[in-house]
């Protein structure tokens, strides 16, 4: 990677020509830091942050970073968000680096005014670089894998090269975050602190926030000084992180006949046992499974013998429940056994359930030390298997298909991808999320330091359905 010349942009995101912003700003030398040196720096600056001369403005920064966002939540929902691992650190980041002071500037300018010189030249070197840096919004445009990222400042519309070695396994082309660019030891730009990474599709949402607080504080600040602008707004990102990431609605989800997907459970009451599994075992659209339950499938298979499923009846002491995934189906259900079964079954209740409320009142699963893997292993593994999966699944067999290959299925027009890319059309490259998920909770960087110390976020496991056997195509419930 090249060097950054005297007219090129700075770096940092001002706006400015490098020889007239951060090479006139004591830029330090190739080896001005380590990283030892990096994480005391920290150290020492988050304990003068804790100081009791600070508390009223540590608080006045809090219900800044906060405001009336926790008003719209419950305390349970509070508690979950101040408790994320990323707002910890991002709102610590931001207090100590952005935010302003009652007396005026910041916490890390106070403590470089006040213990500077009792700092050594690396220390205070890198709070010097961190000093100036500040949140801006970029696009992932290229991803050099142990090497680096080439990144798009959406705001200024220029492109950045960055040295990264962690994350170019986290993530991969077109992913969006907010992150702080600073010059490294070498000279050379590299992300620090704690970004916020988002999905693809909020860059335009980001876009519009930012544009309409630009508006909202046009004539309040200097003019073209976009460092002062990010850092007076740095706050607004952990909010869009809340809201597109952390705490995003789940995603709609409907049946194959487009109703939404409910957890139903209808109750009857056996009357008559024989009767009950004489009129199951006769239906033409239910199955007996090897467990004693009878599937209830379509009354027709589909162009490759494929019977689409709509629930289970399930066999108990002294009654059968009807489990299925949506209400207009527990209807359709339930008449389907009243009209087989006739007095053999009785009526009693149908219960419902969101898919949002059975995973928050599924347990959470508690980590032990074993469960912990090092990000980089985690990493390393997670590509492996996406990209053993995404060359292999076009040639694995599928019973849906009556044991054909999907590219046997839809004819020679198919062909295997070529080199790491995904086939034509899904326009990313293979890489750690090649799956196109949500993104994690926490990205990590080369320079985990000190903002790596709490214990890491585990995504909540999915819910299981409580309808088991036959599941249908397309995934679709």
């Amino acid at each position: 990677m090249s060097a950054i010349g005297r007219n090129d942009p700075c770096p940092c995101g001002s706006g400015k020509k490098y020889k007239r912003c951060c090479l006139q700003k004591e830029a330090p030398a190739p080896g001005a830091w380590t990283a030892g040196e990096r994480d005391s720096a920290l150290a020492r600056l988050m304990r003068f942050a804790r100081r009791a001369e600070l508390d009223g403005d540590r608080a006045a920064a809090e219900l800044t970073f906060w405001g009336k966002r926790l008003e719209r939540l419950t305390p349970a929902e509070a508690r979950e968000a101040m408790d994320f691992e990323q707002s910890r650190f991002g709102f610590h980041e931001w207090l100590v680096f952005d935010c302003p002071l009652h007396g005026g500037g910041t916490i890390v300018e106070r403590f470089l005014a006040r213990e500077g010189g009792g700092l050594r030249s690396g220390e205070r070197r890198y709070l010097e670089r961190m000093r100036l840096s500040h949140l801006r919004p970029y696009e992932i445009q290229a991803v050099r894998l142990d090497e680096g990222l080439e990144l798009l400042d959406l705001w200024a519309n220029k492109r950045v090269r960055v040295r990264e070695r962690l994350a170019t396994r986290q993530l991969v082309e077109w992913d969006v975050l907010a992150a702080r660019v600073i010059l490294g030891p070498d000279g050379e730009p590299i992300l620090d602190g704690s970004p916020y990474l988002y999905p693809t599709s909020a860059k335009e949402p980001i876009l519009r926030v930012l544009r309409r607080l630009s508006r909202s504080l046009r004539g309040k600040l200097p003019r073209r000084d976009e460092a002062t602008f990010f850092k007076s707004i740095g706050m607004a990102f952990h909010d869009l992180w809340l809201e597109l990431v952390a705490r995003r609605p789940m995603p709609t989800s409907v049946t194959a006949e487009g109703d939404e997907v409910v957890l139903c459970r209808a109750v009857f009451d056996v009357c008559d046992r024989s009767a009950l599994e004489a009129a199951l075992a006769n239906h033409p659209e239910l199955e007996r499974e090897d467990d004693g339950s009878y599937a209830w499938l379509a009354d027709s298979a589909d162009e490759v013998g494929f019977r689409r499923g709509f629930g289970m009846f399930v066999l108990e002491k002294g009654r059968v429940v009807l489990e299925t995934m949506s209400r207009q189906r527990a209807e359709r259900g339930r008449a389907l056994l009243e009209g087989a079964a006739g007095p053999a079954v009785a009526y009693r209740a149908t219960s419902h359930e969101s898919v949002q409320r059975a995973l928050e009142r599924r347990p959470a699963r508690r980590a032990r030390p074993d469960d912990e893997v090092p990000p980089e292993a985690a990493a390393e593994i997670v590509q492996a298997f996406h990209e053993g999966h995404y060359r292999g699944w076009l040639d694995e067999p599928l019973p849906a298909l009556a044991g054909r290959t999907p590219r046997e299925a839809v004819g020679p027009q198919v062909r295997a991808p070529q080199g790491d890319r995904a086939p034509q059309g899904h326009g990313e490259s293979l890489g750690p999320r090649a799956s196109r998920g949500p993104p994690c909770l926490r990205l990590r960087l080369d320079v985990g330091g000190a903002w790596a110390g709490a214990a890491r976020l585990r995504m909540a496991p999915a819910v299981t359905c409580p309808v088991r056997g036959r599941w249908e195509a397309g995934g679709q419930a």
